[in-house]
């Protein structure tokens, strides 16, 4: 739908802004724009409607160049949303929204019940917020604002440029959510500029990272992570973000420390050790810290009335152990057969080394691996 072709952006100092770029924004794609200060993502967005206009290259929409059509007929049929949002604070919220639909002569019954449609998609009450001034709105519901003002003309193309970036943490995560669900709803071809990298794995079809006004890689979040072009996108991705799910953690990295009992102990004691620290099951090991089996609360449970059984009486002997050499993709492929929720690690000796539990695995896998 939006096709650049060897565009460029030179300014009278003869800055080059943007060089050479040439991509395509497919039609219903959120295409985001990233990089850094002054790496042109702006200037490249906004040569879209003509707020800046190109220096050499063509861009088309829908196969017509935009040097061709009337930049205000052409922003009147391009959505565009701001980091300041725009709301003009003495027209009503209803007034707002119904601004370029009223340029653009749409019928009024036509676009009065569209503002009630999308206040409605956005979980705004119309019969609440219709009548309200923008001053009377939090800033996350005046960017809601913001976003369906530039879907009541209904265009096919959104500019969105770093819409959410002033907003606190919980009101911009609302808002990234509430765009993904958006798009899925009205299939609108978007361009998202951002700074923030977290922010465009998260709501991204495609990133374009720029560097000195040029395209490094344009790709999907997955290929991005997995396949970083260079060491300026590996930089700017964020080490943490790009750990591989290949370089897992080491096995010591995910052993726990076992709740151990002797086995000559009494059932009392071993239901006082359980109560103690609240697990369902105690790991034996003798006056070396040997290995020798595992007894759960059931098999305790049951054999509590025998006051002459001891822990070696009732011990298993036989549960799914790993050898400490062994690796984390070992652990992973024992543990849902490992019948009581943990994995015994022992030594090369048959000393208890420690366990691995589902909980243990889960935590290191999630922060080695958390974007």
């Amino acid at each position: 739908m939006i096709k650049f072709e060897n565009v460029h952006k030179i300014y009278e100092d003869n800055f080059e802004a943007v060089k050479n770029l040439n991509f395509t924004v497919k039609e219903g794609e959120l295409l985001v724009l990233i990089g850094p200060s002054g790496c042109g993502k702006t200037t490249t967005m906004k040569m879209i409607n003509r707020l800046i206009d190109l220096s050499k290259g063509t861009i088309y929409i829908n196969k017509k160049p935009v040097n061709d059509q009337d930049p205000v007929i052409l922003r009147r049929n391009i959505g565009y949303v701001i980091q300041q949002i725009g709301l003009f604070p003495h027209m009503t919220i209803a007034e707002n929204i119904a601004l370029v639909p009223k340029l653009k002569k749409i019928d009024k019954e036509v676009y009065e019940k569209k503002i009630d449609e999308l206040l409605m998609m956005v979980g705004l009450e119309p019969h609440i917020y219709r009548d309200r001034y923008p001053v009377e709105l939090s800033g996350g519901q005046q960017q809601r604002i913001g976003v369906i003002r530039a879907l009541a003309a209904d265009p096919s193309i959104i500019l969105m440029d770093e819409p959410f970036s002033a907003l606190d943490p919980i009101s911009r995560e609302e808002l990234q959510e509430e765009l993904v669900r958006l798009k899925e709803e009205i299939n609108k071809t978007i361009v998202f500029v951002t700074h923030d990298m977290d922010e465009a794995l998260k709501i991204a079809d495609r990133i374009c990272i720029m560097k000195d006004g040029e395209i490094v890689q344009l790709d999907t979040p997955e290929k991005i992570l997995r396949y970083p072009a260079n060491d300026f996108v590996k930089n700017f991705i964020g080490e943490k973000r790009l750990n591989n799910i290949s370089e897992m953690p080491e096995l010591e990295k995910v052993i726990v420390k076992a709740i151990t009992i002797k086995p000559e102990k009494g059932l009392a004691e071993a239901i006082k050790i359980l109560h103690k620290y609240r697990v369902d099951s105690l790991v034996v090991v003798d006056q070396s810290k040997q290995f020798l089996g595992v007894v759960d609360v059931w098999d305790i449970y049951k054999n509590y009335k025998k006051e002459e059984l001891k822990i070696c009486d009732i011990i298993k002997t036989n549960p799914i152990i790993l050898n400490e050499k062994q690796t984390i993709n070992d652990a992973l492929n024992c543990i849902g057969e490992a019948k009581i929720g943990y994995l015994p690690v022992v030594t090369a000796t048959g000393e208890l080394k420690g366990i691995i539990t589902n909980e243990s695995l889960v935590e290191n896998i999630i922060d080695e691996f958390s974007i």
